[in-house]
């Protein structure tokens, strides 16, 4: 249990930075190798920028859903701190958390236009090549009239094998071909201003578009798609070892992420 685990240890193991603490703690967590990792990712991500501008960060560390389930940023086991309420057949390890494709998601419980106006984005790091003929969703939602989505390997007519996002209005899409479903999809809007829509794979830009538009009145799934406040058919069944739900990135934001994502998932020995 959390509460048995001495802040102290950590210290002494070198870490210090108390939103690390807070996080490790809270999980119950004291492996030396995922602690280093932790606090390295985290002051990584305070010295570029990108904490800040972060709501939920999903390190998916510990290998079970009781560990896999908090927010980073605010790890308090509650619905306001955006913690995740995995639903369905999930399978939990040292390597992430991996849906099933059939009945899995987890609830964030960030609604969309609640949270953010004219900016934000989503990520996610997909650790499986997997793409069963199926228009696979990996984290999104919709209202029916807005969408905010990342799918790493799409799949449906037209969009065979691509790196498909939609962020706002229906009529706007961003796609690029992807024929490895692994690595670490970003999609980012800035604002509503023209070409400020961008998806990018591992830290570089795979495609931009116009960014008018609102967000959807509905919370993020992760593994799955939010459609009218139920998963949708289009599961996923990739493996997720990190996301996140902020404001919008920058090209440069959007790259460090990266670079700090990728660092912490070598480190865990766990990188694709």
């Amino acid at each position: 249990m959390s509460f048995l685990v001495n802040p102290y240890w950590y210290a002494s193991a070198g870490c210090t930075d108390t939103d690390a603490l807070a996080f490790l703690t809270a999980a119950g967590i004291t492996d030396a190798t995922i602690s280093t990792a932790i606090c390295t990712l985290v002051t990584s991500m305070k010295a570029n920028g990108t904490w800040a501008k972060c709501s939920a960060i999903y390190p998916m560390v510990g290998g079970t859903a009781a560990t896999h389930k908090f927010n980073l940023k605010n790890p308090t086991d509650t619905n306001a701190a955006y913690r995740l309420s995995f639903v369905g057949g999930w399978t939990h390890s040292a390597n992430g958390a991996l849906p099933n494709g059939t009945n899995a998601y987890a609830e964030t419980f960030l609604n969309a236009s609640l949270t953010y106006t004219t900016s934000i984005a989503i990520s996610y790091y997909s650790r499986t090549n997997a793409n069963t003929g199926t228009d696979q969703i990996d984290f999104g939602c919709t209202d029916s009239t807005n969408f905010l989505w990342i799918s790493a390997q799409y799949n449906a007519s037209g969009f065979v094998n691509r790196f498909l996002s939609r962020n706002s209005s229906i009529t706007i899409i961003a796609n690029a071909a992807n024929a490895d479903a692994r690595g670490f999809y970003l999609s980012s809007k800035t604002s509503n201003s023209a070409n400020a829509f961008k998806i990018f794979k591992n830290g570089v830009v795979q495609n931009t578009q116009t960014g008018a538009g609102s967000f959807p009145n509905a919370t993020l799934f992760l593994g799955a798609y939010n459609n009218l406040l139920s998963p949708s058919v289009l599961f996923s069944n990739r493996q997720c070892a990190f996301a996140t739900i902020s404001t919008g990135l920058t090209d440069a934001e959007a790259a460090t992420l990266y670079t700090d994502v990728q660092a912490f998932q070598t480190s865990l020995s766990r990188n694709v």
